[in-house]
């Protein structure tokens, strides 16, 4: 999993749960069948290896919509998780 998104398999889990407690329970913006864990791999992989939406969707089973549904859902709330953590000039 490093290789693809540049993070180890508990880092990804880590981001899983401060996305999961910031959007609470009520509301789940990311494709139900690929659900948070696959969709926050999908957006890391597509941020990182800037891969063909088509490519991914092959990959993990699922069409090119799915994966863009999951991109756009996922990648809000990634900037909104790691704001505190951007370093300043």
């Amino acid at each position: 999993m490093y290789h693809t998104t540049g993070l180890t398999r508990e880092s990804v889990e880590n981001l899983c749960a401060a996305i999961h407690h910031q959007v609470g329970d009520g509301r789940r913006p990311w494709p139900p069948v690929l659900g948070l864990f696959t969709s926050l791999v999908v957006t890391l992989t597509y941020l990182r290896r800037n891969r063909v939406q088509a490519e991914l969707a092959e990959t993990f089973g699922v069409s090119q919509s799915t994966i863009s549904r999951a991109i756009t859902a996922v990648t809000p709330l990634l900037g909104s998780v790691l704001a505190d953590h951007v370093p300043t000039v």
